[in-house]
């Protein structure tokens, strides 16, 4: 269980529930169209979402949850096995993000799980706190070549 945090309004539909280790990321107003789910790791949503998913990052970023969480080790890789679906079937994320702008459309993939609930028009992921800044990079430069 964690905390929800209150939006700002430059997380449009965005909002964060911060926790030890990790954080949720929820996109309301998610219908199919505007959000599809290619695959276990991978959203696109619409490419306006970028401003709106770094203002949520700088929302975690600023928490104090976020200097508590334990900092891998020098060269540490990261372990995605918990993305593996249940059974321990199919493959892991890949640990590094891959975030691309198509048009009007943002691909984002990396090592998370990504739920999009249609009938609840909801987008929701976990996210580590090891993972923030390299998604954070990886969303700035798509949107600077923009």
């Amino acid at each position: 269980m964690g905390a929800i945090q209150e939006p700002t309004p430059a997380m449009g539909p965005y909002w964060v529930e911060i926790r030890g280790e990790s954080f949720y990321l929820t996109r309301g107003n998610a219908p199919a169209g505007v959000v599809t789910q290619p695959g276990r790791h991978e959203v696109v949503v619409p490419a306006g979402d970028a401003p709106h998913i770094l203002a949520a990052l700088d929302q975690v970023a600023a928490h104090p949850q976020w200097q508590r969480w334990p900092r891998p080790a020098e060269g540490e890789q990261p372990d995605t096995s918990w993305t593996r679906a249940p059974g321990g079937q199919g493959p892991a994320a890949d640990p590094h993000w891959t975030v691309t702008l198509d048009g009007d459309r943002l691909h984002l993939r990396g090592p998370w799980v990504v739920y999009h609930e249609t009938h609840r028009h909801l987008l929701g992921t976990e996210l580590c706190y090891r993972d923030v800044p390299q998604l954070r990079d990886a969303l700035a430069a798509v949107t600077k070549e923009a």
